[in-house]
């Protein structure tokens, strides 16, 4: 699979060296492009930065890209981003992107991940089984979310899907799941408080 990861937060250089190694062509983009991507249409494109720094990029490469484009939304805010907001049921957080991009189809995922999770993940001697990180991920197109997973269970993590885009509220800050490293069995049991039923 081609990918796009855009932007240069914490997540962005883990995420590119997992999907290497998985055997994926990825172009990490840190500063906005002189011009379109080429020839080279990603399949996926990674936003992983704060908004701020990542807008600018989508924007420079948007008229290279597909109009339908599968955009994973693992923007992480920064401090003065933060200030004065807070998780609600009602928003994913990644309503800006549509500005941009109206067709294109969101998932928003690792987010919520620490990084060091990741590159914990990098660290593990390949003969050795590693634990399993469950990353919840969270869209409004089953075939957009399909191929997210795959590219999730590709690099080594358990995708656990949350449902629609409304629902990635508990990845953001101060949401049910913002900063956690869980288990599968864990996530389990954290969405199962977060609904209610556990």
């Amino acid at each position: 699979m081609r990918i796009a990861i855009l932007g240069s937060g914490p997540l962005a250089q883990p995420l590119t060296q997992l999907a290497e190694r998985a055997g994926h062509t990825v172009r990490w983009m840190r500063a906005t492009p002189a011009g379109p991507v080429g020839d080279e249409r990603p399949d996926l494109v990674v936003l992983a930065g704060s908004r701020a720094a990542v807008e600018p990029l989508l924007s420079g490469i948007a008229e290279s890209i597909p109009h339908d484009a599968i955009l994973v939304d693992a923007t992480t805010p920064t401090q003065d981003e933060r200030a004065g907001t807070e998780a609600k049921p009602s928003e994913s957080g990644s309503e800006w992107i549509t500005g941009t991009m109206p067709h294109a189809r969101i998932v928003r995922a690792f987010a919520s991940v620490p990084a060091e999770a990741l590159v914990a993940l990098l660290n593990m001697p390949e003969s050795e089984p590693a634990a399993r990180v469950a990353v919840p991920l969270a869209g409004d197109n089953g075939d957009a979310k399909a191929v997210v997973e795959r590219f999730m269970r590709e690099i080594g993590v358990d995708p656990f899907d949350l449902g629609a885009l409304a629902t990635s509220y508990a990845l953001g800050p101060g949401g049910a799941l913002w900063g956690k490293a869980l288990s599968p069995v864990e996530m389990l049991e954290a969405v199962g408080r977060l609904s209610g039923d556990g």
